[in-house]
């Protein structure tokens, strides 16, 4: 009869709809010593937390100051960051000293100056159209717009 209250109980318990006291019941029960063979596999379940209270820490824990934790992390970070800045200015230098540019960014080869104005050029040219392109939407809207207020 007790097994059978006590299964029920389970149930409840694993529906998460057990009240405080039905869980005491459960965890005086499985704490007993007399449970029934086919529910001691739950005995672990409900006595793990008096086994838990037993147990000690006996290893002393150095508590660090958590920016002393994160000082060491950080000087890694920052440390990396500068090795990874320093290679994108070298590698700019390089590419720099590569396009043949002065200061001031104008071309030493005037063939190349000419060459590299021409692309600028046709590339704002395109969008130009592109963007002229749409006016015309704009400008037939208006129109429509200005015969329906009439």
């Amino acid at each position: 009869m007790e097994s059978r209250i006590i299964e029920n109980l389970l149930d409840k318990y694993f529906e998460a709809e057990t009240s405080g006291a039905e869980e005491a019941q459960l965890k005086a029960y499985f704490s007993s010593g007399d449970v029934a063979p086919h529910l001691q596999q739950y005995i672990p379940m409900f006595c793990y937390f008096d086994q838990a209270k037993t147990e000690n820490l006996d290893k002393e824990v150095d508590y660090l100051p958590v920016t002393s934790r994160f000082e060491s992390s950080r000087k890694k970070v920052y440390s990396w960051v500068a090795i990874a800045a320093s290679i994108v200015i070298l590698l700019g230098i390089v590419v720099q000293q590569e396009n043949k540019m002065s200061e001031f960014g104008t071309y030493e080869d005037p063939e190349l100056a000419m060459q590299k104005t021409m692309e600028a050029l046709e590339m704002m040219s395109i969008y130009m159209n592109t963007g002229t392109e749409d006016l015309g939407y704009i400008e037939e809207f208006n129109n429509t717009k200005d015969k329906i207020v009439k």
